[in-house]
């Protein structure tokens, strides 16, 4: 529950409000939470509080210099220094053993040590050893006080699934999104967002079309049109930055823009309106988006106490599994870019890749690219080769494969061209596809190893 406002977190916000930084970043300076800020925001609209006046901005001035203003604050707070997150730093962690000759083998994802990346790619069969893995590696950057954030699509992260000595370490903290919801709002501006409305209508129509495959270029037009219009409603305007720090509309009001469109016989794309609505009405029929849900405030999550976050979506729709993960994901990326450059913050796990877009422009490929930047590193897991993209094969340092079907060489082929130890593809192939549970082949820092993974009574 969020805390009690004071009185000079209130004057602080509304000196902040007069000078136009959006409310994500005003939330996060003063230590609220944003629907707090928007509703001390709700108060100066109804005349219970006045806005300190500030000398006047123009308009170009509200779009560019005030979105620069908003970063370099959030910077100031997140400078080395100032907070302990930005100075995390992750030391080698132990994988396992080297069956030929037992030496331990480590994972290093600290990128200011040498590694490429923190990014990290596990395939394999079911069963073989792929969750007790993952969970070893979060129970060590636990111990670290790196937190992890795990997207959990099968309920196999859940506490009664993980190994005790997991869940000793960890303590880890379950969100049921399925079933409770979560309380963001996909509509954010953050400061990153230059364009403001623009920004948040490109994002919410690009998700939707890489989430259902069939809205074509007319239906995602007219899905931006949209949210736009949503957000005009609000009085939130593309040419007005002082207007971005406005209360937010609920997100199920694009659905019912949408329908009202369809059900208007003069608009001029009333059919096509009909047609997006029915497509993506699945993400509003279930509501997970939703005021009344589950708190989520990003600051809280990466310097609080919990090293384990699980988000629990089973129970959702397949599509809608993509898509709650994919909105989340953004806000997160929102938040975290407005924070600047930095060592490692977090990890995100993210099973059952086939649930995931690794298309250009989503959430999971920028990750793949650029989380390394922001301080954010990727556990990616799944059963299939075929799961994974090119971007996630060639953006992930370190890869564990346990046993997998390789009929086609195509994981042992693209291993085969990361390493330097290796005869032939076919010895790595021989090799992936007869592994014994347990054992996994990693490759890290262009060397290949058959591991045995080290079980929690051997790390402890």
């Amino acid at each position: 529950m969020a805390s009690r406002i004071t009185k000079t977190q209130r004057e602080s916000v509304l000196r902040m409000l007069a000078e136009g930084l959006d409310r994500y970043t005003i939330a996060t300076s003063a230590g609220l939470t944003p629907g707090q800020v928007s509703a001390i925001a709700a108060h100066v609209k109804m005349g219970t509080y006045s806005l300190p006046s500030v000398p006047e901005a123009t308009e170009s001035e509200s779009i560019l210099e005030q979105t620069e203003k908003s970063k370099n604050m959030l910077r100031e707070l997140h400078k080395p220094g100032t907070s302990s997150a930005a100075e995390k730093r992750v030391t080698s962690v132990l994988l396992g053993f080297d069956v030929g000759n037992n030496d331990e083998v480590f994972w290093n994802p600290d990128p200011d040590s040498g590694s490429v990346n923190p990014h990290v790619l596990v395939l394999g069969e079911s069963g073989f050893g792929k969750t007790y893995t993952i969970a070893c590696l979060l129970a060590e950057l636990a111990r670290q006080k790196i937190i992890s954030v795990v997207f959990d699509y099968g309920q196999g992260f859940s506490v009664g699934s993980l190994p005790q000595e997991f869940v000793d370490t960890t303590h880890p903290v379950e969100i049921q999104a399925s079933r409770d919801g979560i309380d963001i709002n996909p509509l954010q501006i953050f400061p990153s967002d230059v364009l403001g409305p623009i920004n948040v209508a490109q994002r919410i129509a690009d998700t939707f079309a890489r989430v259902y495959p069939r809205i074509g270029v007319q239906q995602h037009a007219i899905l931006r049109d949209a949210v736009l219009d949503v957000m005009s409603d609000a009085e939130i305007r593309t040419d007005n930055a002082r207007s971005w720090q406005r209360e937010l509309p609920n997100f199920g009001d694009i659905h019912r823009k949408l329908l009202a469109y369809a059900n208007n016989p003069l608009h001029p794309q009333s059919r096509l309106a009909a047609s997006v609505a029915s497509h993506i009405s699945t993400l509003f029929v279930f509501n997970t988006f939703r005021p009344t849900g589950i708190k989520f405030n990003w600051r809280e999550i990466i310097s609080g106490d919990s090293p384990v976050l699980v988000i629990q979506l089973k129970g959702l729709e397949y599509s809608l599994e993509r898509a709650v993960t994919e909105l989340l994901l953004w806000n997160l990326i929102g938040y975290i870019e407005a924070l600047g450059p930095s060592p490692i913050r977090c990890f995100i796990v993210l099973d059952e890749a086939h649930k995931l877009s690794f298309a250009q422009g989503s959430p999971v490929e920028k990750l793949l690219r650029e989380g390394r930047k922001f301080g954010l590193g990727l556990i990616l897991a799944s059963q299939q080769p075929e799961d994974f993209s090119a971007v996630a094969f060639g953006n992930t340092a370190t890869k564990i494969i346990f046993q997998v079907g390789d009929e086609k060489s195509t994981i042992s082929r693209q291993l085969y061209r990361k390493i330097s130890n290796a005869p032939s593809f076919v010895d790595i192939y021989q090799v992936i596809t007869k592994l014994p549970r347990g054992c996994a082949y990693v490759v890290s820092e262009n060397l290949g190893h058959v591991v045995r993974i080290a079980s929690f009574s051997e790390r402890a």
